[in-house]
């Protein structure tokens, strides 16, 4: 199976890392040449695009079966999600809660006591495709957004990512649950 990762910093090397143990990489795109994927990618051979500079037009030339964004903050169009039979993504909370780039930030003023991360399918809508997978934990009295990323959050979308790519693999399916029926189950 073939993968491609479009992301950045240290949840997206995080994730190169663990799936070139058991996959073969078909490029990674990182949001600049200052990034460690980028660094990570160009030493592992693999093709890098550095989508700020140069857009993500290049990904149409590197078919993959599976796109995975690991803290890509890029909205991914259908055509670039066209090259892979699968697109997902992970977003920092319990989709379809906290949608958006402060998600964290959010759950913390809201006050809820648990949050999570979710391994979604990409769509024209951002952070609304169907869910994958989901996982949860406890924000902590007192904790800040960059602490509750770093301790939770972020291994925790490693974790996911890489079990939905070993689904995949395993089984030729990425489940996939739409956030509205999820809305419905839980009110």
């Amino acid at each position: 199976m073939k993968i491609g990762i479009i992301g950045q910093k240290w949840l997206a090397h995080q994730v190169f890392d663990q799936l070139r143990q058991s996959y073969e990489i078909g490029f990674v795109a990182v949001p600049d040449e200052t990034d460690r994927l980028h660094t990570a990618g160009i030493e592992a051979g693999f093709p890098v695009v550095c989508y700020k500079k140069e857009g993500l037009q290049p990904l149409l030339d590197h078919p993959v079966d599976l796109l995975v964004c690991a803290h890509a903050f890029v909205f991914i169009p259908a055509e670039v999600r066209g090259i892979a039979s699968h697109a997902i993504g992970y977003h920092p909370s319990l989709l379809p809660l906290h949608k958006g780039r402060h998600s964290i930030e959010d759950a913390i003023k809201a006050g809820d006591r648990i949050t999570g991360g979710t391994v979604y399918h990409l769509t024209d809508d951002i952070d609304a495709g169907p869910v994958a997978f989901q996982n949860w934990c406890f924000i902590h009295n007192g904790e800040t957004a960059t602490s509750l990323w770093r301790r939770a959050l972020a291994p925790m979308g490693v974790e996911m990512l890489v079990r939905a790519a070993d689904h995949l693999s395993a089984y030729g399916f990425i489940p996939a649950e739409d956030q509205e029926e999820i809305s419905r189950a839980v009110a």
